[in-house]
C-alpha cells in the first residue's frame, strides 16, 4: 500500500502539482520575492553578502582554502598542465561525451542536441517530450551529460591555480546560456530529476570556486540562485519512486541534500534537507544488499551509488548530521566490494551496464575503468589502513571532499595492509577468487533489482578471468542505451556474455531496454572454499528450466590456472553453447579441435575443451559506453541428450 501511494504521489498528484502551479509561481517569482524566502532582508548587495557568510562553511570547500598546500595537493593528483588543458577546451567550447571524442559546439551552444547524432530536441513542454525517440536513432544522454556541468571543475580548478578570470567569466557565460534557453518547465533538460539533481549538486560546486570572482556580478548570482530553487522545486516534486527504486531516486535525493544544506535558511531548503537525509537511510536498506553490493547488479552502478551516498554523506557530516550504525556498516560494506574486485593493477569487471555517470567528474579524461578514487575516499571515511593500501594513493576525490586535513589523515594511517583475499557475497550474487597473479569474478546471483533486471545483464554464472597482469576474459561490456537498440540488447543477450545457453534461448526474455518479463535463474551457491592454494566454487541455476546448469570454478592460485567444468543437467536431446571472450589485443589460434592458442603481447594462453565443436568467432567489445572495438571469442557447441558435461581449462604463461 505504501508503495502504491508514494507511485501515486510522485508519478502523477506532485508532477500535475508543478506543471499546473508550481512552476508559474518559479517562472514569476521576482527577485526580492525570492529574498523574501530568506530571514534576512537589505538591498540585494547587502543580501547576498549575508547569503554568501551564512553559507562560507557549509560545502566542502570554499575560497579562502586556496592555500599552498592545497594547491600544492592538487598537482599532485593532477599535472598542471592537464588542469589548464581542460579548462582551455570549455573556454574555447570544446566538449566530449560518451565516446564522441573532442567536438567543437560552436556559440552559441545548443543545449537540446545530440551533437553525436544531430538529434535537435523541441523546446516544448518537458512532460510532453519523447526522450528516447527510437525511431530515430539518438541518445539523449549527450545532451544531458553536457547539461550536467561537469566542466565547472575544471573551470574551477584552473581558476584557483591560475587566478585568471577568463575561467571565472566562462562559467558565468555558460551558466546564463543555459539558463536563457532552458526555462524551467522546457525542454529535455527538465524531463528527469536526476539530470536536473547532478547540475544542481555541480552548479553548487561552482558557487563556492567563483564567489569571490571580481568578474561575476551581484546581479548573475540572484539569478543564479534563484535557478538553483527552481532546481529544487522540481526535484521535490518529482522523485523518481518506482517498483524498484534505483539510482535515479538516489541521485533525487542528493541533489536535494546538496540544496538543503545551500538553502537551510530559508524553511523550504530546510524541509528539502530533512526529507532527503530521512529517504537516504532508507534507501540504504533498499537499494545496497547487507553485504556492501547494489542491488542493479552493475559493477558501474555500484560506483556510481557509492559516490552519491558517500558524497552526501561527507556533506552531512561537515553540516553535523550523522547517519545511524546500520547505514555506516553498509556504506563501509560498499567500499569492500570495491576493493574485492579491483583487480592488482587497479581495473574492474565490465560486469553489468556502464553508461560513464558520475556525480562529479574532477577530470575530463578521468578512466572510468578505475574505481580506487572511492577507496581514497573510503579509507579517510572510515579509517582503513587497507582501504589507503588498496587505493594506492590520495585521490582528488578526497582532496576536494576532505580537503587538506583529508590528507593529513590518509597519511596517518598505518602502512601495514590487511591482505585482499578470496571472498564470496552471498547476498549480492558474486564471488571473487584472487591471487597475486589472478583475478577471478563471477556472477553468482540473480539478474538484477530482484526481478525486474534494470541494469543487470543476462550473466548468471559468467565471469572474468584477469592473469598475470592482464585480462583475458572479458565481459562484452555495454556499449549503447537507445542510439542502436539492437545493439543494446545484444550486448545484454546471453551469448555475450562467458557462460552457457542452451536451446538458443536467453536466460531471461527481455520486456524493454531495462526490464526483462520475469527472472527464473533461482541462482544458488552450493560450494564455496578458498584455500592458500586453490580456491573451489560450485553454483547453478534454474533459467532453463526443467533443465539446470551447474558449473564449478577451481583456481590455481601458483599457475593462475583456471579449470571451469560445465553441467548441464535434464533430459532429452537440447542444443548446448558455451562462450568464452578474450579481451582485445589477443589473436586465437585453433591448434588442435581441443586446443586454442591465445596469443598476446605481454602473455599467452592456451584453452583446452573436452568436448563440443570449438570455433574462433568475431565479437564485440565495449571499454566503455558509445566505444566498441572487434575481439574474438571462442564458441563451443553441441547437441546430443542430456546430461552433458564440458570441462574448460585455462592456462596463462608469460
Amino acid at each position: 500500500l505504501r508503495t502504491y501511494l508514494r507511485l501515486a504521489e510522485y508519478r502523477i498528484l506532485r508532477p500535475w502539482w508543478w506543471r499546473t502551479v508550481l512552476l508559474e509561481r518559479v517562472n514569476k517569482m521576482s527577485d526580492e520575492e525570492f529574498r523574501r524566502l530568506f530571514p534576512f532582508g537589505g538591498s540585494s548587495d547587502d543580501w547576498l553578502a549575508e547569503f554568501h557568510q551564512r553559507v562560507r562553511l557549509r560545502f566542502f570547500f570554499h575560497p579562502r582554502n586556496q592555500k599552498d598546500f592545497f594547491l600544492q595537493l592538487l598537482t599532485q593528483t593532477e599535472p598542471y598542465e592537464q588542469i589548464l588543458s581542460e579548462a582551455d577546451d570549455v573556454v574555447a567550447n570544446r566538449f566530449e561525451a560518451l565516446g564522441s571524442g573532442k567536438v567543437e559546439l560552436g556559440w552559441p551552444i545548443d543545449w537540446q542536441r545530440d551533437f553525436k547524432s544531430g538529434k535537435v530536441w523541441p523546446l516544448a513542454p518537458s512532460w510532453n517530450i519523447d526522450i528516447l525517440d527510437l525511431d530515430n536513432p539518438s541518445d539523449v544522454k549527450v545532451p544531458w551529460e553536457l547539461s550536467r556541468f561537469h566542466q565547472v571543475w575544471w573551470l574551477g580548478k584552473a581558476y584557483w591555480l591560475t587566478r585568471n578570470e577568463r575561467y571565472a567569466e566562462k562559467f558565468r557565460e555558460l551558466v546564463e546560456d543555459w539558463i536563457r534557453h532552458n526555462p524551467p518547465g522546457k525542454g529535455i533538460h527538465w524531463h528527469t530529476a536526476m539530470e536536473v539533481a547532478i547540475r544542481a549538486c555541480n552548479w553548487i560546486a561552482g558557487y563556492y570556486f567563483f564567489c569571490e570572482s571580481k568578474s561575476i556580478t551581484p546581479e548573475f548570482w540572484l539569478k543564479f540562485l534563484k535557478s538553483l530553487h527552481s532546481h529544487g522545486v522540481f526535484i521535490r516534486n518529482h522523485l523518481e519512486y518506482a517498483w524498484r527504486n534505483g539510482n535515479h531516486l538516489l541521485s533525487g535525493l542528493v541533489g536535494l541534500v546538496f540544496l538543503g544544506v545551500l538553502f537551510r535558511d530559508m524553511r523550504e531548503g530546510r524541509a528539502w534537507f530533512e526529507q532527503s537525509i530521512r529517504a537516504l537511510a532508507e534507501e540504504m536498506e533498499t537499494q545496497v544488499y547487507p553485504d556492501g553490493v547494489n542491488y542493479e547488479k552493475s559493477i558501474s552502478y555500484h560506483r556510481l551509488v557509492l559516490e552519491l551516498f558517500s558524497t552526501a554523506t561527507i556533506l552531512c557530516q561537515r553540516n553535523g548530521i550523522h547517519f545511524g550504525k546500520s547505514y555506516m556498516c553498509r556504506l563501509e560494506r560498499m567500499v569492500e566490494f570495491v576493493q574485492h574486485y579491483t583487480r592488482p593493477d587497479g581495473s574492474v569487471p565490465l560486469v553489468g551496464d556502464a553508461d560513464d555517470g558520475r556525480l562529479f567528474r574532477y577530470c575530463m579524461n578521468d578512466d572510468l575503468n578505475d574505481h580506487r578514487h572511492t577507496l581514497s575516499v573510503g579509507a579517510i571515511l572510515f579509517e582503513r589502513s587497507d582501504f589507503k593500501h588498496a587505493a594506492g594513493r590520495f585521490s582528488q576525490d578526497a582532496l576536494w571532499l576532505f580537503g587538506g586535513e583529508g590528507f593529513e589523515k590518509f597519511q596517518l594511517l598505518r602502512a601495514e595492509p590487511r591482505p585482499v583475499n578470496s571472498r564470496t557475497f552471498p547476498d549480492g550474487g558474486f564471488s571473487v577468487a584472487r591471487s597475486e597473479s589472478a583475478h577471478l569474478f563471477v556472477d553468482v546471483g540473480d539478474i538484477g533489482m530482484r526481478g525486474r533486471g534494470g541494469h543487470g545483464h543476462n550473466d548468471t554464472l559468467s565471469f572474468e578471468f584477469w592473469a598475470n597482469g592482464e585480462s583475458l576474459i572479458v565481459d562484452s561490456g555495454t556499449y549503447a542505451y537507445t542510439f542502436d537498440v539492437k545493439a543494446r540488447q545484444e550486448f545484454r543477450s546471453t551469448r555475450a556474455h562467458n557462460t552457457v545457453m542452451v536451446d538458443e534461448k536467453e536466460q531471461a526474455e527481455f520486456a524493454g531496454l531495462w526490464s526483462i518479463k520475469d527472472d527464473r535463474t533461482q541462482p544458488r551457491v552450493l560450494k564455496w572454499e578458498t584455500e592458500e592454494q586453490s580456491d573451489c566454487l560450485i553454483a547453478e541455476h534454474h533459467a532453463y528450466r526443467p533443465i539446470v546448469h551447474r558449473r564449478e570454478f577451481r583456481l590455481d592460485k601458483s599457475k593462475a590456472q583456471l579449470t571451469i567444468r560445465d553441467e548441464i543437467l535434464g533430459e532429452g536431446e537440447h542444443t548446448v553453447e558455451s562462450f568464452f571472450h578474450v579481451a582485445p589485443g589477443f589473436r586465437l589460434e585453433q591448434a588442435d579441435p581441443r586446443r586454442v592458442k591465445v596469443h598476446g603481447e605481454r602473455g599467452n594462453a592456451v584453452v583446452e575443451i573436452s568436448t563440443g565443436t570449438v570455433e574462433i568467432i568475431d565479437s564485440w567489445f565495449s571499454p566503455r559506453y558509445g566505444v566498441k572495438q572487434r575481439n574474438q571469442s571462442i564458441r563451443i557447441s553441441l547437441k546430443q541428450s542430456l546430461p552433458v558435461t564440458i570441462t574448460v581449462t585455462i592456462l596463462p604463461s608469460r
